[in-house]
């Protein structure tokens, strides 16, 4: 046995091993602090001396659109308003466009813009809706316009004819990048429905220019019941140009037929719409038998929706659309 206090050699092995460990950990940790007291003393003084070649170049954020300006992607906001009725409070962001060269094609023009405007980085449909009747209006100054009234005849009330043509408007406003570098600015677009891309341009195109065919109202057929709805750019027979309702106070047929042949001048910009017999000029309304091409000696059309076409003669088709298309050649294929 061993007396108190005294320790086995077992015990002094131990005890000396474990004081070993412990020598060698403070050294591993001294040669790390020295270690990185080197590597410091060495790196520290040459960091000034290692810059990277270059010179910084700040981000540029383009300002907002002017009128005239091309739009060449646009995000659609009336893919929101296919059925109104369940979306109809539908919030999503506000559409952002990208604007370009207009030699190329385009999905839409700037009509107007307003820099006092604040649009919220998201919307309400029925908000939305709200903000796009201004725009309509501004677009008529945009493009002009056809002049839609037809006197009648001494006593006969006039003919109003709607344009049938397929714009679509849309405003805009600034991206994520220009609303963190403090721009506030809405624009009023005109476009083609669904952004579908043309060349032309849309500024006086009513009054001087000649219509791109991604915004007529192009029937394949001359057939009544076959006839189908095509891209204006595409062969087919018929356009229609305008379309009117009479309302309660009676029209006469021949009258109706007369008004439509004064409008289809208007609109291809002509005092010949027929073109000397290559285009047939037509009346159509609407009744509980459908379509039906109105005869000048069918008597008074009282309540009744009315279209006014131009149809290819001779088997011949149309490739664009007849708007603006003046006295210059047909488009016919």
């Amino acid at each position: 046995m061993t007396r108190a206090g005294n320790c086995s050699p077992g015990a002094i092995r131990t005890s000396r091993s474990a004081a070993y460990r412990r020598g060698v950990d403070r050294r591993w940790w001294g040669v790390i602090v020295v270690a990185a007291v080197l590597v410091a003393a060495f790196v520290v003084p040459n960091l000034p001396a290692r810059r990277i070649a270059g010179e910084p170049v700040g981000l540029e954020v383009s300002g907002p659109p002017a009128p005239g300006d091309c739009v060449t992607t646009m995000d659609d906001p009336w893919a929101h308003f296919v059925d109104p009725a369940p979306q109809i409070d539908e919030v999503f962001d506000y559409p952002t466009a990208a604007f370009g060269s207009c030699a190329e094609p385009i999905v839409g023009e700037v009509v107007s813009v307003s820099t006092s405007a604040d649009p919220a980085p998201r919307i309400a449909a029925t908000d939305y809706l709200s903000q796009i009747s201004p725009c309509a209006i501004a677009a008529i100054t945009y493009t002009g316009s056809i002049p839609p009234v037809v006197d009648g005849r001494a006593g006969r009330p006039s003919i109003i004819w709607a344009p049938q043509i397929r714009f679509q408007y849309t405003t805009v406003g600034p991206d994520r990048v220009q609303r963190a570098g403090g721009q506030h600015w809405s624009a009023c677009v005109i476009g083609s429905t669904d952004d579908v891309p043309f060349t032309g341009r849309l500024e006086n195109v009513l009054t001087d220019g000649t219509l791109p065919s991604a915004f007529g109202s192009c029937l394949s057929s001359a057939d009544l019941a076959s006839a189908r709805e095509v891209p204006c750019d595409q062969p087919h027979a018929t356009e229609i140009l305008g379309a009117s309702s009479t309302g309660p106070v009676p029209v006469d047929s021949s009258d109706a037929q007369q008004a439509c042949e004064v409008f289809a001048g208007r609109a291809l910009r002509t005092d010949d719409p027929t073109r000397g017999g290559a285009i047939q000029i037509l009346t159509l309304t609407y009744g509980e038998q459908g379509q039906a091409i109105v005869q000048p000696d069918a008597g008074p059309l009282e309540n009744t929706y009315l279209e006014c076409r131009a149809v290819a003669l001779r088997g011949a088709m149309f490739n664009r659309s007849l708007i603006g298309v003046a006295d210059g050649p047909l488009p016919i294929s």
